[in-house]
């Protein structure tokens, strides 16, 4: 799952699926999709130096 994709609006990080928060992303911000898990995206942002989960996007 090797894809790009630019948040369209504020998003809550999560550490995992349905875990403590642990970082929130303004609209704008460039994330790489890594994992699908459910209702999950596990994304990485800033080079793959931060990451974390978040509700899934919906597939184009």
């Amino acid at each position: 799952m090797d894809d790009f994709r630019v948040l369209e609006k504020l998003t809550y990080v999560h550490l995992k699926p349905e875990g403590e928060i642990c970082n929130r992303l303004p609209r704008g911000t460039r994330v790489h999709l890594v994992q699908k898990k459910g209702d999950w995206t596990k994304i990485v942002w800033r080079n793959g130096k931060k990451k974390g989960w978040i509700p899934s996007f919906p597939e184009k």
